[in-house]
């Protein structure tokens, strides 16, 4: 009688003991690291994922570049077009005799032409495909985004992977940031632009992926690019100066650079006849790297002169951008949505409808408290 109930129990055991019914050998899956999404013909998109070959693949800076779909050199790029990425990544896997793995995205690149009529959509289908990251870096290419992927980089194996690099150093925008942003009243997009450059003027034909600009939204659309003194403005305002080398002039033809290893800044709201007003805080700190005007610090008088000249340049820098992107109706900061929190009901009352109308007549103003705390010149002769 026991060895009746004891073969009943075993067997089952076994009906339930169905083994793994969802198996995928690695052999079978072609891990994505990063996805590029262009304007397309006939209203459609034109998507590209980059998969890295380990049969190919040596160290980093090893010889052969990728491309295409010929599968040459560490890495391919395949391309498809479809009406959303699931049905681009569905074409593309009409090439492919491994099946599409997203899981491993790092970085998700926008083509300009595409961002310029709106990146909602391309935002959504990162949410809705499966095992796709929220975390995934977004990027914006000048010109077609399978440019970049198709670029082969010689300090890594793949620009999938430089990109992701650079975009953890920048203002390293997700996917899900982005769509907080747009959720968000009072708020609008700013995303890093990547483009490709030659290391030297005689190495034009080797390129190498370069963090540019950055593209400033309205709402989901690509309003406008940000010039070399813009972008430094940028990265002062959201804090992403430190580690950062800042150079300011001195003398003619002169400079002072500074190693920067701390950048805070912070918002102070005052309402001033039914009006809110604005003050930013930016502290800033750092080592004097470049003394090109052999000015001698520690002489009081030389001190404040250099930080005078640092704290003009940064100021001139963040109110750049904020008359720009004030100008047409872009809170490239986030004003509104400090008011939004802050004083929720003046703002729903008050504000939230004509708010990118008051956005060009805003007052901020702005202070910079700069600081140079040690200098790795010893011995400089002051200038005189």
């Amino acid at each position: 009688m026991k060895f009746i109930h004891l073969l009943l129990t075993c067997l089952i055991a076994l009906i339930l003991l169905t083994g793994c019914w969802d198996r995928s050998e690695i052999n079978d899956i072609a891990f994505v690291v990063a996805t590029g999404v262009d304007k397309g013909e006939k209203n459609k998109f034109l998507y590209s994922v980059q998969i890295p070959l380990p049969s190919s693949m040596g160290g980093a800076g090893s010889s052969g570049g990728g491309g295409g779909t010929s599968g040459e050199g560490p890495y391919l790029v395949a391309q498809g077009p479809g009406g959303n990425e699931r049905q681009g990544i569905e074409e593309i896997q009409t090439k492919l005799s491994r099946r599409i793995y997203l899981g491993h995205r790092r970085v998700h690149i926008i083509g300009d032409s595409l961002a310029k009529e709106g990146i909602k959509k391309s935002l959504n289908a990162i949410f809705t495909q499966p095992r796709s990251r929220i975390s995934t870096f977004l990027l914006i290419s000048k010109g077609d985004a399978v440019k970049l992927l198709k670029t082969q980089p010689r300090m890594e194996q793949y620009s999938g992977e430089g990109m992701r690099e650079m975009s953890k150093n920048s203002i390293n925008m997700t996917a899900r940031e982005a769509l907080q942003d747009l959720s968000r009243e009072g708020k609008d997009m700013v995303i890093p632009i990547v483009n490709t450059a030659g290391t030297t003027k005689d190495d034009k034909n080797k390129k190498e992926v370069q963090m540019e600009s950055f593209a400033v939204f309205k709402d989901d659309k690509l309003a406008f690019s940000s010039n070399s003194n813009e972008s430094e403005g940028i990265l002062w305002l959201f804090e992403k100066m430190g580690k950062k080398s800042a150079s300011f002039p001195a003398a003619k033809d002169e400079e002072i650079s500074v190693q920067i290893f701390e950048n805070q800044t912070e918002p102070t709201l005052k309402i001033v006849d039914g009006k809110p007003t604005f003050l930013l805080t930016v502290r800033a700190a750092g080592v004097l790297f470049e003394n090109e005007p052999n000015y001698r610090i520690e002489d009081p008088k030389t001190y404040r002169l250099i930080i005078s000249k640092m704290e003009s340049q940064i100021k001139e820098q963040i109110q750049a951008v904020l008359k720009h992107a004030h100008s047409q109706g872009i809170d490239v900061f986030g004003f509104g949505w400090y008011l939004y929190k802050n004083k929720h009901q003046a703002w729903e009352q008050n504000w939230k409808n004509d708010w990118r109308k008051t956005l060009p007549n805003l007052k901020v103003n702005v202070k910079v408290d700069a600081d140079i705390q040690r200098t790795t010149n010893i011995g400089i002769i002051e200038k005189e």
